[in-house]
């Protein structure tokens, strides 16, 4: 099917076999994270963006976190350059939009539902809240009613590139500090099983149209 969330999930398998799980400073790597940056900079108006790749240091001397990012030139190949998604630095950024196209109704090019909502599918994006700082921290969880209202706050959201047999399979940025293939438990229904992980847990899921 060449449908956007089937493009999505096909570009994410291409990044993971082009990584072969190298690390983000290392070349050619380095230079594709910069490519994602680019996208997204000149997507979202944002040109300072265009000076990041994978080695760039952030003011707490830790290097950019890319994994926004890299959803964000998925999207922008699967969509061939659409002007609708929400392109950030921040998963947030994007979840909320699409949780509010979810609210408005009616045709939307993605939204959001709740984790539990509906069955996983391939080319579909499932969001983590990560422990953070400020509305992320571990007594603030942020969850699919609270995210709403908190700008921005600390989360990940995974590619799926496959969805059978009791397992999803998603692919990631920044994971690692490179991209990742990670396997999660549905169940039966094809429901998200384990929805709670160490680090937080995964609360939306966003479907393109």
């Amino acid at each position: 099917m060449n449908t956007v969330a089937e493009r999505l999930a096909a570009w994410a398998e291409g990044e993971e076999a082009r990584f072969l799980a190298r690390l983000e400073d290392e070349e050619p790597c380095n230079g594709w994270i910069g490519e994602y940056w680019r996208i997204v900079g000149d997507a979202a108006d944002r040109p300072h963006y265009r000076h990041v790749d994978g080695r760039t240091i952030d003011a707490n001397g830790d290097r950019w976190a890319w994994s926004a990012a890299f959803i964000g030139a998925g999207v922008w190949a699967a969509t061939r350059g659409a002007d609708w998604f929400a392109y950030c630095e921040w998963h947030s950024t994007y979840v909320r939009d699409a949780i509010r196209r979810a609210g408005a109704g009616g045709d939307q090019p993605y939204r959001a539902y709740p984790i539990d909502a509906v069955p996983v599918r391939r080319g579909d994006v499932v969001v983590q809240w990560r422990t953070g700082i400020g509305d992320g921290a571990p007594d603030r969880p942020v969850t699919w009613e609270t995210a709403p209202r908190i700008d921005p706050f600390t989360s990940h959201g995974d590619i799926v590139v496959r969805a059978a047999d009791g397992v999803a399979e998603i692919v990631g940025g920044n994971l690692a500090d490179t991209v990742q293939r990670r396997r999660l438990i549905l169940a039966s229904d094809g429901h998200l099983r384990d929805a709670a992980q160490v680090r937080g847990h995964w609360f939306a899921l966003i479907r393109f149209a």
